[in-house]
């Protein structure tokens, strides 16, 4: 700055007119300044908009025996938790989660496949088998229904799964998170079976009876 000012000098300008080029002078170095600490500041993180869904936890305990069944346990039909999603005001944003489960399956009439690889994630329909338990991600804005254990067939099989999605979130919309079973009983992760005892890795290490989910954010996007 002190070498322009320094060539201003030199020049056979009137005062005034070498006033004026050392404030356009300035004022171009303050723009060029601004924009290069534009360019490498970091990016917003917009995780804690989201932090209703991070380290989120649901276990659907048994509550006793169902003999008839042994490979299953009586149970409450309705489990859920719900808040309400930060961020700006009238923004919609792009929510990747990590979703674990432990579930048993259940059947969802239409709605669509977004993962061709992960057909048990379904997004929209109805549920098609209303005595097996179903586990979903309801969101008030835009109105949306995840469904997270659509199967092909229901049966007393216990499915762990580990995969990512993303879900689409209003500012100020409401979530909730909720598993709903029509009948009291349910398919026990905790009896002995190929299929069961089985963990989530970091969340829960040791086999628990009943079903779980499990919730991680792993990217959140502003439209």
């Amino acid at each position: 700055m002190s070498g322009m000012q320094l060539s201003l000098e030199f020049l056979p300008l009137r005062p005034t007119t070498r006033r004026r080029l050392r404030r356009a002078l300035v004022a171009l170095l303050l723009i060029g300044f601004g924009r290069g600490n534009a360019t490498s500041a970091a990016p917003e993180d917009l995780t804690p908009v989201a932090a209703g869904f991070d380290k989120f936890f649901m276990h659907d305990e048994c509550t006793g025996q169902y003999p008839p069944q042994p490979d299953t346990c009586a149970h409450e039909r309705l489990h859920e938790k719900s808040f309400v999603f930060g961020g700006k005001a009238g923004t919609v944003y792009d929510v990747a989660l990590r979703i674990r489960g432990i579930f048993e399956p259940t059947i969802i009439k239409g709605g669509e496949t977004p993962y061709p690889e992960h057909p048990y994630f379904r997004v929209g329909g109805t549920v098609d088998a209303l005595d097996w338990s179903h586990w979903h991600i309801e969101v008030s804005n835009p109105k949306q229904t995840y469904w997270l254990n659509h199967y092909p067939k229901v049966s007393h099989t216990i499915y762990k799964e580990d995969f990512e999605a993303t879900i689409a979130v209003a500012s100020g919309a409401t979530v909730v998170i909720r598993v709903i079973d029509g009948n009291d009983r349910q398919i026990d992760n905790g009896k002995p079976g190929p299929d069961r005892q089985q963990v989530i890795a970091g969340v829960v290490d040791d086999p628990r009876p009943g079903q779980m989910l499990s919730l991680d954010v792993l990217r959140v996007r502003a439209r």
